[in-house]
């Protein structure tokens, strides 16, 4: 019996130092991911530029030159864009480039004009060119084409890794960060985008930052942000960042701070879940600006398969992703040197309130958590709203689910289940139209992203039970928020049940399910602000 005992411990142990260098590596691999501020914006120029998106390129010029790219760095990267792009395309972003520093100009800002390139003689030939080349890629060039046709061979080394790559106030790096952004806003070049990202690689990058540049390119639009539901307040500034969680999933999300926030200090942070099949831009961002405005660094991200973070098949529901996207929004936080990662709480919002509750049950750096409005997604979709679903009812949605498989796996489009339907059907009871009020209406919820879910993962959702370990959570706080009149507040009533010490549910008087999304005369931010401003310093302190 002891030597069994024994065995269980030593599997114990092995257990949790596995667990720890898998967080470790996460930490090492997320920190040497992050693209800096100037290089997100190089890769937003170069891409939009690429795309030929005027409004787009308007947009990414003044981000660059506002995070600090100098005026010659800029032009570096938009003429080696004809290398890869054409004249038109190189010759238009240029002449956009000269409209937005006249414009900027005329505003009172002087933008730093940046080092130039040492002086070089433009014509030094292909003997030049070849060993920039081979320090660039490591190798001598090869290829059938070069070999097809070998003008273009000598164009490419005499001028493009001449006269191009042999300026020197851009880095390599630098320059193949860019070209990446170029080729991946392009079709028909899948072979060229790879062999640069070879060669970027080669010169420092690594493969997060790689991912990250992809996905910054193809994922966005460039339009102004912040394009959100509510209003931008001028005290909190909002910019977009990417990382991974351990499925490899590119998660996007904005990240709200004070404006004149000291980031060499470390302050208390804040991740903000959405609701189900819901987007970053909608309530979960103005939460995180309210609590931004409130002295909290936070995080909205949108949820695996979601919105502008990354996930095939899109619009997929996996609740172990979703659960782990807390723990990876953790991840991210904790490694910013602003932030302090024994500080960090989280609040979910509707749907992800239930994943939050059971990702503060398995990762206790979730030192704090609060749900708004929770849903609990497995028990609504197993038994559906006040457990009304007979075995009947559920057998038949079963049913349905395999049939939609089977026509999928016949090679039809996927069936897409919006938690909102566009039109609302005549017979609609209460809460359909509480939801169509939110998501439906351009004076509140409705947004471009929010595209809804597969209706097949409706029987993945009814394996989920988030609340099988909330007595872990203890000792840390627990606050469940419901409105008086929701629809929903019984799923926060039985959780706050079960839930372990310190814990509190706070009723919001007058209020329903939705209200609790946008209406700040009804939110509880007070509240909020009170119980992570108590708990996060008191664990501190600790």
């Amino acid at each position: 019996m002891n030597n069994l005992k024994e065995m269980d411990m030593k599997k114990l142990l092995v257990s949790i130092a596995c667990v720890l260098f898998c967080i470790s590596s996460i930490y090492a691999q997320n920190k040497e991911s992050m693209l800096s501020l100037k290089e997100r914006q190089i890769a937003a120029i170069s891409g939009s530029a690429a795309k030929g998106d005027k409004p787009g390129l308007t947009t990414a010029l003044t981000a660059g030159l506002d995070a600090g790219l100098s005026v010659n760095e800029i032009k570096e990267v938009l003429v080696q864009l004809y290398a890869y792009c054409g004249f038109p395309r190189s010759m238009g972003a240029l002449n956009t480039f000269i409209g937005v520093l006249q414009e900027r100009k005329a505003q009172g800002i002087n933008d730093a004009e940046g080092a130039l390139p040492t002086l070089q003689d433009v014509s030094r030939g292909v003997e030049y060119g070849a060993t920039n080349q081979r320090k660039l890629f490591g190798r001598d060039a090869q290829g059938a084409v070069l070999a097809f046709a070998p003008a273009i061979d000598q164009y490419l080394k005499a001028h493009l890794f001449g006269d191009i790559f042999g300026r020197d106030n851009l880095d390599w790096k630098t320059r193949e960060l860019a070209t990446i952004a170029m080729l991946a806003a392009m079709d028909g070049v899948e072979n060229e985008l790879n062999v640069h990202i070879a060669h970027g690689k080669y010169n420092g990058l690594t493969d997060a930052q790689v991912d990250e540049i992809i996905t910054l390119v193809r994922a966005s639009e460039w339009k102004q942000e912040p394009l959100k539901t509510f209003v931008a307040d001028n005290k909190v500034t909002v910019r977009k960042v990417f990382y991974k969680n351990r499925y490899d999933i590119t998660l996007a999300a904005d990240l709200y701070m004070l404006a004149d926030m000291d980031i060499n200090a470390k302050h208390p942070a804040l991740i903000i879940g959405h609701p189900f099949g819901a987007v970053k831009e909608q309530c979960a961002g103005l939460y995180a600006q309210e609590m931004a405005k409130r002295g909290f660094v936070t995080l909205a991200f949108d949820a695996s398969y979601q919105g502008e973070s990354g996930g095939m098949p899109r619009h997929t529901v996996s609740p172990d992703a979703l659960v782990e996207d807390f723990s990876a929004s953790v991840d991210w936080l904790g490694i910013q040197p602003f932030v302090d990662r024994e500080c960090i709480g989280v609040i979910g919002i509707c749907g992800s309130g239930g994943f939050s509750v059971c990702a503060a049950s398995i990762d206790p750096r979730i030192r704090a958590l609060a749900t708004v409005s929770m849903y609990d997604m497995g028990r609504a979709t197993r038994n559906g709203l006040g457990d009304a679903m007979t075995d009947e009812q559920r057998k038949a949605m079963f049913s349905e689910v395999a049939q939609q498989r089977w026509r999928e796996a016949e090679g039809e489009e996927p069936r897409i289940r919006f938690g909102t339907p566009e039109q609302l059907p005549e017979n609609a009871n209460e809460v359909q139209k509480e939801f169509y009020g939110y998501y439906r209406n351009p004076e509140r919820g409705l947004h471009p992203r929010y595209l809804g879910t597969r209706y097949t993962s409706m029987a993945t959702l009814t394996n989920f039970y988030p609340f099988a370990q909330i007595k872990e959570i203890s000792p840390r706080p627990v606050l469940f928020i419901a409105g008086e009149n929701a629809h929903s507040r019984y799923f926060s009533e039985d959780a706050y049940k079960q839930a372990g010490e310190p814990k509190e549910l706070y009723v919001v008087p007058d209020a329903n399910h939705v209200d609790l999304y946008d209406q700040t005369d009804k939110i509880p931010f007070d509240k909020l602000t009170d119980f992570f401003g108590k708990h996060l310093t008191e664990t501190n302190n600790e």
